[in-house]
């Protein structure tokens, strides 16, 4: 493998490895949240109405 090749490969895995070790730290600091505050669920958004038609994008 000639020398470009080699830095290339080098910095793709920093790329992709190093993008893994953020997002773990990151998820690691902040989780998800497990309590929301009152009255989120009820936005008016179509599982709240359940008789109507929910009309899709095909």
């Amino acid at each position: 493998m000639s020398g470009e090749a080699i830095a290339l490969l080098v910095v793709s895995l920093v790329v992709v490895w190093g993008g893994l070790a953020v997002s773990i730290i990151a998820l690691a600091r902040r989780p998800e949240r497990t309590e929301f505050p009152h009255g989120w669920q009820h936005e008016g958004g179509p599982e709240d109405r359940p008789d109507e038609p929910v009309e899709h994008d095909t």
